[in-house]
């Protein structure tokens, strides 16, 4: 559904009209702690994600030609997400070596 006041995303710091609309895209690690998604949070779950990018997004003025419907099953969807959840997991950021002088 068309925003009455969309985000611009990077063509706020850019200016070029080619990045109306473009949004960094997030790392996949640890997706399921980072919820809602999509740059303004409109996304709540997982499974909505993958419902969105399926139907090819949202219709928008600046939705890249290259976006287009998966039709993906019902059992593909499921396999996605649950690829994602494997995603998650502990660890422990290593400490910087020494480095010679």
């Amino acid at each position: 559904m068309a925003k009455p006041k969309p985000d611009l995303g990077r063509f706020k710091v850019t200016g070029e009209e080619a990045d109306k609309g473009a949004f960094k895209t997030p790392i996949l690690r640890d997706l399921l702690k980072t919820a809602p998604y999509m740059h303004d949070g409109s996304v709540a779950t997982v499974e909505e994600v993958v419902d969105l990018y399926d139907r090819g997004g949202e219709p928008n003025p600046w939705l890249d030609p290259k976006m287009q419907p998966l039709n993906l099953t019902v059992q593909e969807k499921a396999d996605l997400v649950e690829f994602l959840k494997s995603l998650e997991g502990d660890w422990t950021p290593i400490e910087e070596p020494a480095l010679p002088e």
